[in-house]
């Protein structure tokens, strides 16, 4: 139970900490005139210090060995506290409001006099529209975590499909930035909170990995904390906002889950093995009737 605090802890302390920094690093390492990154600044090493050692603590403490969750999802990822549950939930209410962001930024962008197309991409609107799919779908599963029932699979795939609309969307503005250590690390963030997303419906379809969801899930929430600082739209913002939310308390879920003993597994019934006639060896122990 202990690991359900300490990892989360680690993710979310070293991306505060890391946060710090990188508000430093924005403003000392790169001119401020031509907006060029400037070599050997000491900011750099410690931004990439703090990366490096937090994400070989979340690695080493996350590897061992797990339990199976013969249970799939249920076993899994029920039976969360309040907190872990709350945050889940604000997870939720992050993506409503970034899916209304992204809707709104589409519909209020000026249109192009010579191209008649909006300046935002129309990747932005079907994003929101799918963010608001990933906000319904996180409140019926965890409803349905509450019951103790198995979760819909389609309802957990819904933030992976947003996480991917997600990278569409920033691409094309990536693409224009000459310089890679500006968005690196929102790059990071959002490819791994993309692969998160999808290993954690892993487990509703019987391929869970729970090392491999840890180490995912709480790197995107250190670097998805990293890179709020970065002056982002707020439609991004949120977003990421959401991504940490959602990451961090189901890694703390599946973490507290893990820690719990597995229950026993039923014993098989007792055979004859093959000593009746024209017995297999695969049945029950037939029962013997008395002779009265």
């Amino acid at each position: 139970m202990r690991k359900a605090l300490v990892l989360p802890a680690v993710a979310v302390g070293g991306g505060l900490i890391g946060l710090v920094v990188r508000q430093v690093f924005l403003l000392k390492a790169f001119e401020p005139d031509t907006g060029l990154p400037v070599s050997g600044v000491p900011v750099t090493y410690a931004m990439w210090a703090v990366a490096l050692v937090t994400a070989a603590a979340i690695i080493a403490l996350s590897l061992g060995k797990h339990r199976t969750f013969e249970k799939a999802y249920t076993s899994a990822f029920g039976r969360g506290n309040m907190v872990q549950t709350s945050c889940t939930l604000a997870a939720a209410g992050l993506f409503l409001a970034a899916g209304f962001f992204n809707i709104e930024a589409f519909v209020s962008s000026p249109v192009n006099t010579f191209t008649m197309a909006r300046e935002v991409s129309i990747v932005r609107p079907i994003l929101g529209v799918v963010c608001l799919a990933a906000a319904a779908g996180i409140w019926f599963v965890v409803q349905e975590m509450w019951s103790f029932k198995q979760a819909a699979s389609i309802w957990t795939l819904m933030p992976g499909f947003a996480s991917c609309l997600w990278v569409m969307a920033n691409y094309q503005n990536w693409a224009q930035d000459p310089t890679l250590e500006r968005y690196l690390f929102s790059l990071a963030a959002i490819l791994l909170s993309m692969v998160g997303c999808y290993c954690i419906p892993g487990f509703a379809f019987g391929k869970g990995q729970v090392s491999l969801t840890l180490i995912v899930c709480l790197l995107a929430g250190t670097f998805g904390i990293m890179v709020l600082g970065d002056g982002l739209p707020l439609m991004d913002t949120a977003l990421i906002l959401a991504m940490v939310f959602y990451l961090v308390s189901m890694a703390s879920v599946l973490l507290a889950n893990d820690a719990r003993p597995e229950p026993p597994k039923p014993e098989a019934p007792p055979t004859c093995g093959g000593s009746c006639h024209g017995c297999t060896g695969c049945g029950p122990v037939p029962a013997v009737e008395e002779n009265l």
